[in-house]
């Protein structure tokens, strides 16, 4: 794999809760629905633990 290349994770940091929010109310799947659901999950996770934390 080549570094120099973006990575996904790279990409998913890019965005924020209320853009997951609206990829999925685009989404055309119940599969792409369940993708980035799970992503803004992931958005919102990262947030409580950083909240929690201080």
């Amino acid at each position: 794999m080549n570094t120099e290349k973006e990575t996904l994770y790279d990409i998913f940091l890019t965005y924020s809760y209320r853009e997951l929010k609206e990829l999925f109310k685009k989404s055309k799947t119940k599969e792409e629905q369940d993708f980035y659901m799970n992503l803004a999950n992931v958005v919102l996770q990262r947030e409580q633990r950083r909240i929690i934390g201080n």
